[in-house]
């Protein structure tokens, strides 16, 4: 009976102790999973200069759908990183829509980062700083007139909308800015960029720490006869810093005039 007795205390022990070994086990490699995950994250964030901080937004001449006008997404300077120079002489964009065969390289080709005053450049004061921004994405085609030839793009305000449609020599499009419709006439592919909010260096091409600058990719004529849906379109932004920010989204099928796809 002692025999026995000792038996059972010590196999109890030895289930006791499988268990709890078992649990340490699993914590450990729970541990070490979440720790190599911290880690990827951490030199993904850190390599990358740029990071998405907002909607993605596609527009396209819906419900028709047989032009594709502009798609427009924010970025910020990612954390840890304290500006980047965002000048197109140092920076790339690239457009790629691969069902469609459509490949742009090195489409940045201006920017409003470095205009310094224009009608539609905002600004506000937080304590002893100015910061400058364009209140959307609109401001900056009004704006962007300052910068782009007129025979490469123009707007002008218009009472027929309807008059003002897509051709093959250019690519057109409407849109209302403080109660005024403006008629947008695109005759190559090219992107710009633009301040949003944060922005104390405008004057320069510089995105500086925790401002958040707008990327849009025009639509010319050719590319704009396509509607990008059913397909994933990629987007990647080649800063003087860091690896470049891909942007690769899946458009199911536009659901208005200005989609949110991502």
């Amino acid at each position: 009976m002692a025999g026995l007795d000792t038996a059972i205390i010590l196999i109890a022990f030895i289930i006791t102790a499988s268990v709890l070994a078992y649990v340490a086990v699993s914590m450990g490699i729970f541990v070490t999973q979440k720790a190599k995950t911290t880690i990827n994250k951490g030199e993904e964030t850190a390599s990358t200069a740029l990071s998405i901080t907002g909607n993605i937004l596609y527009a396209s001449n819906y419900p028709t759908d047989t032009y594709s006008y502009w798609i427009y997404f924010p970025v910020s300077p990612s954390s840890g990183v304290s500006s980047v120079q965002l000048s197109p002489s140092t920076t790339a964009i690239s457009f790629e829509a691969s069902a469609e065969g459509i490949v742009l390289t090195n489409i940045y080709n201006y920017t409003l980062l470095t205009v310094t005053s224009n009608p539609y450049l905002l600004q506000q004061t937080s304590g002893n700083q100015v910061y400058y921004y364009y209140p959307s994405v609109y401001a900056a085609f009004l704006a962007l007139q300052s910068v782009v030839p007129k025979n490469i793009f123009s707007v002008a305000s218009t009472t027929t909308p309807s008059s003002c449609t897509s051709s093959s020599s250019a690519n057109e499009f409407t849109f209302t800015y403080q109660g005024t419709t403006y008629c947008a006439t695109v005759s190559q592919d090219f992107a710009f960029t633009f301040p949003v909010a944060g922005d104390a260096l405008v004057g320069s091409a510089i995105a500086p720490a925790g401002s958040t600058v707008g990327v849009v990719v025009l639509f010319g004529p050719s590319t704009g006869h396509n509607v990008f849906q059913y397909q994933t379109l990629t987007i990647a932004i080649t800063p003087n810093i860091g690896s470049p920010l891909t942007v690769s989204q899946y458009v199911y099928q536009p659901d208005g005039s200005v989609s949110v796809i991502g």
